[in-house]
């Protein structure tokens, strides 16, 4: 964060999303582009379909890639990296970017498909070192453009936690993994626990940033993120040369009473790097007047037996892949579950690796590999993550 110009962020709504796009870059004063390395970063880490608010709209990222090559000779590309399961190039395709990804004057990249560089995180309260895509020394300029959505691990999925895209292949599945309660005890947080998973994010901040932030709320996500929660369309678009500053304006709009405070990633790094923005009184919102763009969302509920009376979930830090699976196979086989198990005869299930056996009921089903260590003590359905019909077979041949 070098001057209080880098805390500029611009906003702009419009039916038409190629517009509003267009406004809002039009207010930021990005740096010549050409003959540079360009990748545009979006959040295709499903096979969903488009505006769902689970992946990017690929109607954000099209307008983004024809602004930028309208003004600037760039070498320009696209890519991901999935979660584990995942094709990466069906998801792009089921999520509607099939003409981009074919387009001559755009390279699509598998940021997976090459061997990973290693980083050290000299300053890293818990991460040491991490292995990041192989094509990361290619890049000039990193535009991560993602879908807003609240996160039930994290409060909230924005610009900056995009960018765990980066990471190689199953390296992003050790940061779910990650014990440090010594360092834990240290960070104090008056409005949410603060975990692991938190701080390793906030770590990768020493080693990857992005040099622009473009925020998808075309169609934010409400409620359950990352991937079951309700798509709200909201038609607007923030952007910064400050990945901080576009992060904080998003939650401005979107969880008007919240701080950084509940998205303890964001909190420290903002602690952390010199300098930075620590709330809207710290960044500079053009057009200054936000109150039109203000649209609060469904926070992500702190459990899920909130909407789900007649299931138990034990969840001790599980990764965002089984937690999504579980919240998809719940959405999925309600008229099933409802028919067969009650409040007081609930479905159990258990996911993440800090499962205990006291933390177990009678009858509980252990997903993922993660629970293997207490297999023994319920019905067990290995895998990183079991697809949904798996768990849901062997649901019905135990009833």
């Amino acid at each position: 964060m070098k001057s209080r110009n880098d805390r500029v962020v611009s906003i702009a709504r419009n039916e038409n999303i190629a517009f509003a796009v267009n406004s809002c870059l039009d207010r930021l004063d990005i740096p010549d582009l050409t003959g540079k390395s360009v990748l545009l970063k979006p959040n295709v880490g499903r096979v969903v379909d488009p505006k769902q608010a689970v992946n990017t709209n690929p109607d954000v990222v099209t307008a983004v890639f024809h602004y930028l090559r309208e003004r600037f000779k760039a070498n320009y590309f696209i890519g991901d990296s999935p979660i584990i399961n995942t094709n990466i190039r069906e998801a792009f395709e089921q999520s509607g970017y099939s003409e981009l990804i074919n387009d001559p004057n755009i390279q699509f990249v598998d940021l997976d498909s090459r061997p990973p560089v290693e980083r050290a995180i000299k300053n890293g309260k818990i991460l040491k070192k991490i292995k990041l895509t192989g094509y990361l020394d290619e890049f000039d300029y990193i535009i991560s453009i993602p879908v807003l959505k609240m996160h039930m691990h994290t409060g909230a999925s924005l610009s900056f936690k995009n960018m765990k895209g980066l990471i190689y292949k199953r390296e992003k599945i050790t940061l779910h993994h990650l014990q440090a309660p010594d360092i834990i005890e240290q960070i104090k947080n008056p409005k949410k626990e603060v975990k692991e998973l938190d701080v390793a994010i906030s770590d990768l901040a020493q080693v990857m940033r992005p040099d622009l932030a473009i925020i998808d709320a075309s169609y934010a996500l409400e409620g359950m993120g990352p991937s079951s929660g309700n798509a709200v369309k909201l038609n607007t678009i923030i952007s910064s040369t400050s990945f901080l500053a576009a992060d904080i304006l998003a939650l401005a709009i979107t969880q008007p009473e919240w701080t950084l405070d509940d998205v303890p990633h964001l909190k420290i790094i903002s602690d952390t790097l010199i300098n930075a923005p620590k709330s809207l009184d710290d960044v500079q919102t053009n057009p200054e007047n936000i109150q039109d763009f203000i649209k609060p969302l469904e926070p992500p509920p702190s459990s899920i037996s909130i909407k789900y009376e007649n299931v138990n979930l034990i969840d001790v830090d599980s990764c965002s892949a089984c937690l999504s699976t579980i919240f998809n196979l719940l959405k999925n086989n309600k008229e099933f579950i409802d028919k067969n198990y009650t409040k007081e005869n609930p479905l159990n299930l258990a996911i993440g690796k800090g499962i205990k056996h006291s933390d177990l009921y009678e009858k509980t089903f252990l997903i993922g590999n993660c629970t293997s260590n207490n297999k023994e003590k319920g019905v067990f359905i290995k895998g990183c993550t079991p697809v949904e019909s798996t768990i849901m077979r062997i649901i019905k041949e135990e009833m």
